[in-house]
C-alpha cells in the first residue's frame, strides 16, 4: 500500500473543511437520500459520503458500512482528490499496487471495486468524495458514472446551502450586535464591520458617506479603499439612480429596518453578464437616541435561489413528461388498433391449430413453418406456462373469456417478448366439441415502454425530495423571522408556500411509492391490531383538517384484522382526501366501519359530484383520471386509488366504490377477521 502524498494546498483544504462545520455531525436524511439512491444507480452495496480530514476520512453518509471514519493513510478517497476534477475507478483493488496490501481489502469490508467523484467546493478545494464500493469486480457504465457525477454535485450543493445558511444566521447574531450595541465606539464598530463574514457598509450623515465598509462590500460595490469617508453620491454618481438610495433615504428618516430578499444583480464580467441574488438588510444606526446613520448587509442566496428554481423546473418538467407519456401511450393504442393481431383457431376434437401469417411472425415461424398447441405451450415463459394451460382449461370448462398477458420465447431467435393473448371457447350443435378461437399482439414496446417511464418518474421524484428539503427549510426560517414581526401578508404568503410543498411533498412520495410498488421494493408488514383504534386515531387527525366540511366518524366496535397498520391508514387518508376534495364546502363526509366473524368492511361516503359509470371499471387503474369539466381544476396524478388498490391485493382485502351522479360517491374496502386471544 503505497502512501499518498498531501495536496500542495492541503492547509488551505483543511481549512475550507473546517468551514462547514459538518466534522462529527449527525446523519442527515438529505445526505442519506443521496447515498441511497448513487447505490441503487450503481449497483453497489455501499456508498459513502466521505470528508478527508488531517488524519482520517469521515463519514458524512453512509450506506452498507457500519463504521463512522478510518485512518487517512488506508482512505481511497485521499488518492481521489489528488485529481479532483475526474472520477477514479478502481475496478479490482487486489491487482493495483496502490490498494492490494491496504487492510480494507485484504479485511473488511473487502472493497474490490471502487469509484469516487471529488466533492469540490465553490473555491476549487477537494474536500472528500461521493464513492460507491463493492466487493466484486465491476466498471461503471457510461450513465452510472455520469449519475455519480450529479450525485456528487448534489452533496455539494447540500454543504454550500449548510455554509450559507452558518453565515446567515452569524450575520442575524452581528445585525442584532449592532442593533442593541449601536453606542459602540469608532474603533469597535468598524472592526466587526471588517471581521463580518458577510458584505458590509456603513453610511454616516444624511449625505451618506462611507464610515467603514469590508472586503465583500468593496467587491459587491466593484469600489476600493478609496471610497472610505466620501460621500456614496460622489464615488458613485449613479448610485442614487438605484433601488437601494431611497431606501437609505427612507430608513435614514423613519429608523424603519427593512428587508429585501432574493433581490435580481446583475454584473457585467469580461464575457458575459452575471446574475446574481442578494438578500439586503437596511438598518438604522442608533446614537444617544439619534439616528446618524445606516448600516447595509448583503448575503449572497443565489444558489438558494437557484435550487429552487431547479426545483420548479424539475417539478414542471415531470409535469410535461407525464403528458408526453400520456399523449404517446395514446397514439401507441391507436397504432395497435391499425395493426394486424395475430389470430388462431384450435380444433376441440383434434387439437390442429390454424395460425396467420402475423402470429407465426409473432412467435418466430416463417409462414410455411407449421406450428402447434404443443409448440406454442412450450415457449410460453416457465413462470407463466402453468397459469397460462389453467386459463385455457377453465375457458373451455367454465365458458369463460381467456385474456392474459404473458412472455414467450421466439422460435427462430430466442428473444423475449411480451404478447397479450384473448379467446374464446366456441361450440355449436353441429361441432359439439367446438373450437377455441382468439387473437394475440405483441405488446413488447408497450412494457418496456412503461417500465422507462417507472424508472424515470421514479428516479426524478427522489431527485425531487432533496431540494423539497431544502426549500422547506428555507419557507421555515423565514417563517421563524416572522414570527414576531407584524406582517400578515408575509405570514400569510410563507403559510402557503409551506402547504403547497407539503403537496408536492405527498406527490412525489406518490410517484416513488408506485416505483416501488413496480420494482417490488414495497413491503407489507402485518401485525394483529384493532380496527376501531386505528379510526379513532385518524378522527384525531382529520377533524383539525375538515377544510370547511363536515366529517362524521360513526362509533365503531372492537375488530381485529391481520393486516399492515401504516398503509391501511393511508388507504382510509386518500378515501377522506379524495372525499374532500371532490365535495362541495359545507357538504358531510362520513366513515363507517361494520365487522363480523368474516371480517370489517370500511366505507368513506361523500356528497359530492359522484362518478359515471364508464368511469368506475377504471378508478383503480394507474395514472387514470376522470376527466371532465368540473375536475379539470382539481389537482391530481391519478396514482391515489392505484396504490389504494395495490395494497388492498396484497392485502387479501378488497376495493371497490357504488356512486351516483350529483348525489354522491361511497368508497369500500373490506379486510378479513383474525383471531386474537386476550
Amino acid at each position: 500500500m503505497s502512501s499518498v502524498p498531501l495536496p500542495a494546498n492541503e492547509i488551505e483544504r483543511l481549512n475550507a473543511l473546517q468551514s462547514y462545520n459538518i466534522l462529527d455531525t449527525l446523519s442527515e436524511r438529505e445526505f442519506d437520500d443521496l447515498t441511497e439512491l448513487s447505490s441503487i444507480i450503481c449497483n453497489t452495496p455501499i456508498a459513502l459520503v466521505s470528508l478527508v480530514d488531517q488524519h482520517r476520512q469521515w463519514f458524512k453518509s453512509r450506506k452498507g458500512l457500519d463504521v463512522a471514519e478510518t485512518h487517512r493513510d488506508h482512505s481511497f478517497c485521499s488518492h481521489a482528490i489528488q485529481n479532483p476534477y475526474e472520477l477514479m475507478e478502481i475496478e479490482d483493488a487486489k491487482q493495483d499496487e496502490r490498494f492490494m496490501h491496504n487492510p480494507l481489502v485484504t479485511g473488511q469490508p473487502y472493497i474490490t471495486f471502487y469509484a469516487g467523484v471529488p466533492l469540490i467546493n465553490e473555491e476549487g478545494f477537494p474536500i472528500g468524495s461521493l464513492c460507491v464500493i463493492d466487493s466484486v469486480t465491476r466498471k461503471l457504465t457510461d450513465a452510472q458514472r455520469s449519475a455519480l457525477k450529479i450525485m456528487a454535485k448534489q452533496v455539494m450543493d447540500k454543504m454550500e446551502l449548510r455554509r450559507k445558511m452558518s453565515l446567515l444566521e452569524k450575520s442575524e447574531k452581528l445585525n442584532t450586535a449592532l442593533l442593541e450595541r449601536s453606542v459602540l465606539g469608532e474603533m469597535r464598530s468598524h472592526m466587526l464591520i471588517q471581521q463580518a463574514p458577510i458584505a458590509m457598509v456603513l453610511f454616516k450623515g444624511n449625505d451618506f458617506h462611507v464610515e467603514a465598509i469590508n472586503p465583500p462590500m468593496l467587491d459587491f460595490l466593484g469600489q476600493n479603499a478609496d471610497i472610505l469617508h466620501q460621500p456614496i453620491l460622489s464615488v458613485i454618481p449613479e448610485f442614487n439612480k438605484q433601488e437601494a438610495y431611497p431606501l437609505l433615504l427612507k430608513v435614514y428618516k423613519t429608523g424603519e429596518t427593512i428587508y429585501v430578499n432574493e433581490q435580481l444583480v446583475k454584473t457585467t464580467g469580461k464575457n458575459a453578464d452575471n446574475i446574481s441574488y442578494y438578500n439586503f438588510t437596511f438598518c438604522p444606526l442608533i446614537e444617544n437616541e439619534i439616528i446618524t446613520g445606516v448600516i447595509n448587509m448583503a448575503v449572497d442566496v443565489t444558489e438558494q435561489v437557484m435550487a429552487r428554481k431547479r426545483v420548479e423546473e424539475v417539478s414542471n418538467d415531470l409535469h410535461a413528461s407525464y403528458i408526453k407519456l400520456e399523449q404517446s401511450e395514446q397514439k401507441q393504442s391507436s397504432a395497435i388498433e391499425q395493426a394486424k393481431l395475430g389470430t388462431y383457431t384450435i380444433d376441440g376434437f383434434t387439437g390442429k391449430m390454424w395460425a396467420s401469417a402475423r402470429l407465426k411472425e409473432i412467435f418466430g415461424y416463417r409462414e410455411d413453418e407449421e406450428m402447434t398447441y404443443h409448440s406454442v405451450i412450450d415457449q410460453v415463459s416457465a413462470e407463466y406456462r402453468h397459469e397460462v394451460i389453467k386459463g385455457a382449461e377453465s375457458v373451455i370448462k367454465k365458458d369463460l373469456v381467456f385474456d392474459m398477458e404473458y412472455t414467450i420465447k421466439k422460435h427462430n431467435d430466442g428473444m423475449i417478448r411480451w404478447v397479450k393473448s384473448t379467446g374464446k371457447h366456441y361450440k355449436t350443435e353441429a361441432e359439439p366439441y367446438g373450437h377455441f378461437s382468439g387473437t394475440i399482439l405483441d405488446i413488447t414496446e408497450e412494457k418496456e415502454d412503461n417500465i422507462r417511464k417507472d424508472d424515470f418518474i421514479g428516479m426524478v421524484s427522489h431527485e425531487l425530495k432533496t431540494p423539497l428539503t431544502s426549500l422547506k427549510g428555507f419557507i421555515q426560517l423565514l417563517q421563524l423571522r416572522t414570527k414576531n414581526v407584524e406582517d400578515a401578508l408575509t405570514k400569510n404568503i410563507l403559510d402557503k408556500a409551506d402547504k403547497q410543498i407539503t403537496k408536492m411533498t405527498r406527490m412525489i412520495n406518490g410517484f416513488l411509492n408506485v416505483s416501488r410498488l413496480e420494482s417490488g421494493k414495497i413491503h407489507i408488514e402485518k401485525e394483529l391490531f384493532d380496527i376501531s383504534v386505528l379510526i379513532n386515531e385518524i378522527e384525531d387527525d382529520t377533524i383539525l383538517n375538515a377544510d370547511g366540511h363536515t366529517v362524521i366518524f360513526d362509533p365503531v366496535e372492537t375488530a381485529w384484522v391481520n393486516a399492515d397498520k401504516d398503509k391501511i391508514g393511508q388507504v382510509i387518508n386518500n378515501f377522506i382526501s379524495n372525499a374532500i376534495k371532490y365535495s362541495p364546502m359545507g357538504t358531510v363526509v362520513r366513515i363507517s366501519c361494520i365487522s363480523n366473524q368474516q371480517g370489517s368492511v370500511i366505507s368513506v361516503s361523500d356528497e359530492g359530484m359522484g362518478i359515471e359509470a364508464s368511469d368506475i371499471p377504471h378508478l383503480f387503474e394507474r395514472y387514470y383520471r376522470v376527466e371532465k369539466h368540473n375536475t379539470k381544476s382539481i389537482a391530481g396524478f391519478g396514482i391515489g386509488l392505484y396504490l389504494c388498490a395495490e395494497i388492498m391485493k396484497r392485502q387479501n382485502g378488497k376495493i371497490w366504490v357504488e356512486s351516483e351522479i350529483k348525489k354522491g360517491s361511497t368508497f369500500y374496502f373490506s379486510l378479513p377477521a383474525a383471531q386474537h386471544s386476550v
